[in-house]
C-alpha cells in the first residue's frame, strides 16, 4: 500500500488503524465480550489502568445495508458479564461505530439510541457516522471535542495520515541503559565528597557540612546572586547536598524517573531538561525565600524531568506503558509540589520554592519536545540543541571553579562559627586569633580589647592589620559594614593621639557614606567628619 492508499481505502478500516496506530488500541477482544466479533468488523481493545474500552466498527460503506444487529439488551449484558469477569473493579465503556455512506435518519438514531445504557461499572453507546456529509450522530452540545462522535468527524474531516504515519508511533523504549542518569548521580556523590573534603569547620550529623561550607562551594544566597552579582551561583547550587538523607533521596527520585524518561528521550534531552529545571528552581528559590536561606539542592532539577515525563507521556499510546509512566510522574511531583500550595515560603529544609520552579521549567520543557517529535522519529529532533543547553549550563557551573577556590582559600584564613565562638573571654579571642591571625572580625574585637586596657598602639596595630587584606574584608562571611566600623574607631584613636589629618583620611569614606545610624553617631562624637 502506497502513500497515497489511505485516502482511497474505507474510513472503516482506516479509523481502525488509526485507533492502532495513535491510540493504542489492539484488535481482538477480552473473552468475555467474544460475542462482539460476530456483530462487527471491526473490534478494537485499549486497557489503561481500571479503565477498559472496546471499539465496534460496522463498515457499512461496503455493505450499505449492514448494521449492528445485536439486541440492546445482549449488549448490556455482554458489558456487565465483563465488568465481572475482571478481578479488580474496572469501568467499562463500549463503543459501538456505524460507518458509511448514509445519512443518520430519524429511524438511524432511533437504532442507534437503543444501544445507549449505563449500569454499575460500565456505559455503553452507539454513534452513526456519515462518510459523504462528514457528519457523526450523536453530538453533545457541550464537549463536542470530548465525545467520540466528534473525535471521528475531526479525523474524517482531517487530511488523512499516511501508511508510513499508520505505521505506528515509533519510540525508542531499549537503547541502552540511561547513561546520563548514572553519570548525573555519580555527579551529584562526587560533590557531595568534595563537601565533606573541603568542609570549613565541623560537620554536622549525617554529613552535613556546615553553612559556611555550601556558601562557599556555591549556595544560592540572595545578597551574594543580586547585590555581588555572583550569577555563577544559579548553576552550582543544584549539585550541592545538604546531607546524606538529602542526597540520598535525590539520587534515588533521579533513578526512578531518569530510567523511564532517558530511553524516550535520550540522553541529550533528558539532561537539557535537567540544566533547564535547575535554573528555574534556582530563580524561584531566589524569588520566593528569605534573603539569608542558602539554597542547594537537585530536587528542581530532577522535579523538572518528572514534570517533563508526565507532558511526554501523551506521545506514548495509551496502555500500561503510558500509565506507568504517568503515574511515577504523579508520585514524583504531588509530594515535591502540594506542600507549596499550603505554605508560600518553606520554613523548613525542603526548598518548595526550587521544586515549583523546576516543575514549570520541566513542564515547558516536555512541551517543546512533544512539538519537535514527530511520529516518524523514535526520539525528538535536534537532539544537538538539547546537548548543547546541558553543556552550557554545566560549562558555567564549571567555569566557577576558579573562584570558589580563591573564596575558599579566603574562607580558610576566617574563624568559622565565629557567631557562636565565646568573644567576650580575652583568652577565647587570643586562641582564635592565634590559628586565624588574618581574620578582619577577630583583629576588630582584639582591638576593642586593648582599648579597654588603654593599649593604643595595640589597638591602632590590630585595626591597621584588619583593614589590609582586602579580600577578607569583602569575603561574603564579613559584615559589610565591618570596614566602617574600623575606621571609625581607628579614626577615633588617631585624633585622641593628635594625628588628625591622618584620621580625616582613613575615616573619609565613612563620612561620605554613614549620615545616620550608630557610626554615624560614633563619628560625630569625636568630630571626625569635619
Amino acid at each position: 500500500m502506497n502513500e497515497f492508499a489511505t485516502a482511497r481505502e474505507p474510513f472503516a478500516r482506516y479509523y481502525a488503524r488509526y485507533l492502532v496506530a495513535r491510540k493504542g488500541y489492539k484488535l481482538g477482544v477480552v473473552p468475555v465480550a467474544q460475542e462482539l466479533l460476530q456483530h462487527c468488523d471491526y473490534v478494537l481493545t485499549s486497557a489503561n489502568g481500571n479503565s477498559l474500552s472496546i471499539i465496534g466498527i460496522v463498515d457499512r460503506e461496503s455493505e450499505r445495508a449492514k448494521t449492528f444487529d445485536m439486541q440492546p439488551a445482549d449488549l448490556a449484558r455482554v458489558a456487565r458479564e465483563t465488568v465481572e469477569a475482571q478481578r479488580t473493579p474496572i469501568m467499562l465503556r463500549i463503543s459501538i461505530v456505524e460507518i458509511g455512506s448514509f445519512e443518520v435518519d430519524k429511524a438511524s438514531r432511533a437504532h442507534l439510541a437503543a444501544y445507549k445504557g449505563r449500569g454499575k461499572g460500565y456505559r455503553t453507546v452507539a454513534i452513526g457516522v456519515d462518510t459523504v456529509a462528514r457528519r457523526a450522530w450523536p453530538l453533545p452540545p457541550f464537549g463536542r471535542r470530548f465525545s467520540l462522535a466528534g473525535q471521528v468527524e475531526r479525523l474524517m474531516k482531517a487530511p488523512r495520515l499516511s501508511v508510513t504515519d499508520l505505521a505506528g508511533p515509533q519510540l525508542a523504549l531499549s537503547f541502552g541503559r540511561p547513561i546520563f542518569t548514572f553519570v548525573l548521580m555519580a555527579l551529584l556523590v562526587a560533590v557531595f565528597i568534595c563537601e565533606q573534603a573541603f568542609g570549613i569547620g565541623k560537620a554536622g550529623s549525617l554529613a552535613a557540612p556546615t553553612l559556611a561550607t555550601l556558601q562557599t562551594l556555591g549556595g544560592l544566597s540572595y545578597p551574594l546572586v543580586m547585590e555581588a552579582g555572583q550569577w555563577w551561583r544559579i548553576f552550582t547550587a543544584p549539585l550541592l547536598h545538604a546531607d546524606l538523607t538529602h542526597i540520598g533521596f535525590n539520587c534515588f527520585a533521579l533513578f526512578l524517573i531518569g530510567r523511564l524518561l532517558e530511553p524516550l528521550i535520550g540522553r541529550r534531552w533528558t539532561a537539557a531538561v535537567f540544566a533547564v529545571s535547575a535554573i528555574g528552581g534556582s530563580l524561584m528559590s531566589l524569588a520566593v525565600n528569605p534573603i539569608n536561606v542558602i539554597g542547594i539542592g537537585a530536587s528542581g532539577g530532577i522535579v523538572g524531568l518528572f514534570a517533563a515525563a508526565l507532558a511526554v507521556s501523551l506521545r506514548i499510546p495509551a496502555g500500561p506503558m503510558r500509565a506507568g509512566l504517568i503515574m511515577q510522574a504523579i508520585y514524583g511531583l504531588v509530594p515535591a509540589l502540594l506542600p507549596f500550595l499550603n505554605v508560600a515560603v518553606s520554613g523548613g529544609k525542603v526548598d518548595y520554592g526550587a521544586h515549583f520552579g523546576g516543575a514549570i521549567g520541566g513542564v515547558t520543557m516536555g512541551f517543546i519536545l512533544l512539538s519537535l517529535w514527530p511520529a516518524r522519529l523514535p526520539r525528538p529532533r535536534l537532539a544537538n540543541l538539547g546537548a548543547l543547553l546541558a553543556v552550557l549550563f554545566f560549562a558555567v557551573a564549571a567555569s566557577a571553579l576558579p573562584t570558589i577556590a580563591a573564596q575558599y582559600r579566603e574562607n580558610l584564613q576566617l574563624a568559622p562559627d565565629l557567631a557562636s565562638a565565646s568573644l567576650d573571654r580575652e583568652g577565647e579571642v587570643k586562641r582564635l586569633l592565634d590559628r586565624y591571625p588574618s581574620d578582619p572580625r577577630l583583629r576588630f574585637v582584639h582591638a576593642q580589647n586593648l582599648l579597654k586596657q588603654e593599649d593604643l598602639a595595640g589597638a591602632e596595630a590590630d585595626l591597621r592589620a584588619a583593614l589590609s587584606d582586602r579580600a577578607l574584608l569583602d569575603n561574603a562571611a564579613v559584615s559589610p559594614d565591618l570596614e566602617n566600623q574600623i575606621r571609625a574607631v581607628l579614626g577615633a584613636i588617631l585624633h585622641e593621639e593628635g594625628r588628625k589629618d591622618e584620621a580625616g583620611k582613613v575615616v573619609a569614606p565613612v563620612c561620605a557614606t554613614e549620615k545616620t545610624g550608630s557610626i554615624a553617631d560614633y563619628l560625630r562624637k569625636f568630630s571626625l567628619c569635619q
